[in-house]
């Protein structure tokens, strides 16, 4: 039986000229270290340069962490806002 994956919701931080950018983000748990680096990916291009604020405490396996896309396009069905 394969091992459960773990995830933590995390704040993360960017720094930009000018100042910083923020996203909150479901990580696996082993990357959920305050001041880690990180690489996300988005569209298959990797952005590093992502560092770890926080690291909430509530855990969810895989299965369990919402679509937040699919969440929204759901919205957006069910609301006639959809193009």
């Amino acid at each position: 039986m394969a091992k459960p994956v773990f995830y933590r919701q995390c704040r993360l931080v960017k720094k930009i000229e000018g100042g910083e950018l923020c996203l909150v983000s479901w990580l696996p748990e082993p990357y959920c270290t305050t001041g880690r680096a990180v690489k996300l990916r988005e569209n298959g291009a990797w952005d590093d340069g992502w560092v770890v604020r926080f690291a909430g405490t509530r855990r969810l396996e895989a299965h369990e962490v919402p679509d937040f896309h699919e969440l929204s396009k759901a919205h957006l069905r069910a609301t006639g806002d959809a193009s």
